[in-house]
């Protein structure tokens, strides 16, 4: 549906020297509302067939009646609101004009408003309008009625826009590493795209492998192009868009229709300047952006904690983000200090290179090798090895690179026992203690969450905190201050994973904890239900005082029990094979399970 805007009222002939300036706050008008009425007189706006005219005539949308005469040097102003609801949550405002009474709009202002605020989608809707009259004398602008109540001649109009570009729901690369007719097809490599609509949006991405051998040649198709293709149609490779101008090999430009080109005008990537291509596409301009990426799916260290070979390279991998590697650069390895040690790095290539004793597609510094920050580069571009150097002083190390920028950082990393999850749900003032005992920057805690949140090393203090840099709402990666807060995971109770040395974090939804045991055969459960005011699972159950347990999620894999081995430290749980819980005696008890760090969970049992 559409919007539509601001009219122009005079109730005579005569002209009067006004300028209706438009205020945040206005004053009522002494004219009364019950004094004008608005009839509607729009009964369908087609602004294609308007816009086609060579001389395009106003919109009529309204004709205005007056019981009484206005004022001296008084005139009616107007303004028309136009939104696709008919509840009006978002809607556009045009200016009108009155001659003889009726109120009519312009309909390029229509047009531009309707796009520039309402929606960049052609397809015919409806239009709901409704107009707002002020009276102006003078200088004085007032508005006519009751703020909030003052609408006249709400209605709503079969509408068509004009036709400024036509978007597709999807677009896939046809050719590039794939045959073409196959690609077709398969429609294999789509463009990523947001939720919203591709008219509020219309940048579609995709990056794909270079082709193995050779230039990469593609063209860029949607569904009617493809299915076509696929189809065998006659015509349907003049579906697939191309490159306007015929530069096959430009980086940026406009897009059309081969129908409308007279020619293929693929796009073209030479050999040897890509791994991989991104191809970003803006369908409400028709313009195209193509990018080569030079950066691998993986990287290895070798040397450091491993051998100086391919086969200890392979087994480490740095870490990655689930976003594409054009879209995060940034790769990571985590090992341990203690000693001396040095090492070097490479993707794939370069390690298979090493295992036929080619070591110089490695890489290197392009500093001292101490350095723990800096450039670097393949070491056939440098004057050696060039290779990095720690000296084992700190309990970890964590290695990060980024392969667009060709930079790197060392940090020295020794973890304190407890890392800490602060956010929404406890007002930006409680810490959340989060263990890790084996000083490798892994911990673990479970809390609720309700709204965004952030993790720093100390709870009283915001140094050194970790911030969101990708992934999704339960889970991604992290970096040292500058991002954004974690995103909200949902209300709920979660199993908290942080790896403070990779950086990277993941959460999963407790749905319930159960107590299962003996009085049940082992065999069911008895779901507790989260108490978020008391910080607590709650249940009443009925046991006996051969034992039991709680677990998460109806499974084993996680489960707490009696931490000393006597059944009866309620206060002292453990998820780590914790002995069963045991009651002084069988009968009905209510159980408030605190689950937060290992050495800090505890239940409290009361007998009924």
């Amino acid at each position: 549906m559409m919007a539509l805007l601001s009219l122009v009222f005079s109730a005579c002939d005569q002209d009067f020297d006004t300028e209706f300036v438009q205020q945040t706050t206005l004053p009522e008008s002494n004219f009364p509302a019950n004094a004008v009425s608005v009839a509607p007189t729009a009964t369908t706006i087609n602004l294609i067939n308007i816009l086609s005219d060579e001389v395009p005539q106003p919109i009529e949308v309204g004709q205005i009646t007056l019981s009484q005469p206005l004022p001296a040097n008084t005139v009616l102003k107007a303004e028309v609101q136009v939104s696709r609801d008919e509840n009006f949550a978002q809607y556009a405002t045009i200016d009108g004009n009155v001659v003889d009474n009726k109120i009519t709009i312009d309909p390029a202002t229509l047009s531009n408003a309707y796009y520039g605020s309402i929606t960049k989608n052609p397809a015919a809707t409806n239009l709901y309008m409704r107009t707002l009259l002020y009276t102006v004398t003078g200088s004085a602008v007032a508005i006519i009625g009751t703020p909030g109540q003052n609408f006249f001649a709400t209605q709503n109009v079969p509408f068509t826009p004009e036709f400024r570009a036509n978007i597709a729901p999807a677009y896939y690369i046809v050719g590039g590493p794939n045959d073409w007719a196959g690609s077709a097809a398969s429609k294999a490599i789509k463009f990523s795209h947001s939720d919203k609509d591709v008219y509020e949006d219309p940048i579609f991405t995709v990056i794909f492998d270079a082709a193995a051998e050779g230039d990469t040649w593609f063209a860029i198709g949607n569904d009617e192009a493809c299915d076509a293709i696929a189809n065998n149609e006659e015509g349907a490779w003049n579906k697939l868009l191309g490159i306007v101008g015929g530069n096959s090999q430009a980086t940026e430009g406009q897009v059309d229709f081969r129908y409308n080109l007279g020619a293929d005008n693929s796009f073209c990537v030479p050999a040897g300047t890509a791994k991989k291509i991104k191809v970003t596409l803006n369908m409400l301009e028709y313009t195209f952006k193509v990018e080569a990426v030079n950066i691998a799916d993986a990287y290895y260290l070798i040397g450091g904690p491993g051998e100086w070979n391919a086969e200890s390279a392979k087994t480490m991998k740095f870490s990655h983000s689930s976003a594409s590697v054009a879209d995060d650069p940034v790769f990571t390895y985590v090992f341990a200090g203690g000693s001396d040690m040095w090492f070097a790095f490479g993707d794939e290539d370069a390690i298979n290179a090493v295992a036929e004793n080619t070591w110089n597609k490695l890489f290197g510094t392009t500093g001292a090798s101490e350095d723990l920050s800096g450039s670097f580069d393949r070491r056939f571009n440098l004057d050696g090895d060039h290779s990095f150097h720690v000296d084992g002083s700190a309990k970890f190390y964590r290695f990060q690179v980024n392969m667009a920028e060709m930079t790197y950082t060392i940090t020295p990393l020794n973890f304190a026992e407890y890392f800490y999850e602060i956010g929404n749900e406890g007002g930006w003032s409680t810490s959340h203690a989060l263990y890790g005992p084996a000083g490798d920057g892994k911990y673990l805690g479970y809390y609720y969450l309700n709204g965004e949140f952030k993790f720093k090393p100390n709870a009283d203090n915001w140094d050194n905190d970790l911030e969101y840099v990708s992934g999704d709402n339960l889970g991604g990666t992290l970096q040292s201050t500058g991002g954004p807060n974690c995103p909200d995971p949902g209300a709920g109770f979660y199993q908290i994973n942080l790896d403070a040395a990779s950086m990277n974090y993941s959460l999963t939804k407790v749905e319930t904890i159960s107590i299962i045991g003996d009085f049940n055969g082992w065999g069911g459960d008895v779901d507790m239900t989260y108490n978020v005011e008391e910080g607590c699972w709650e249940a009443i159950a009925e046991v006996n005082a051969k034992g039991f347990k709680f677990r998460m999620n109806h499974d084993w894999a996680i489960s707490w029990g009696g931490a000393n081995g006597d059944g009866k430290a309620y206060d002292n749980l453990t998820q780590n094979n914790g002995a069963n819980i045991i009651v002084d005696a069988d009968g009905t008890y209510k159980f408030q399970l605190y689950i937060s760090y290992e050495g800090n969970n505890k239940v409290v049992i009361t007998k009924q």
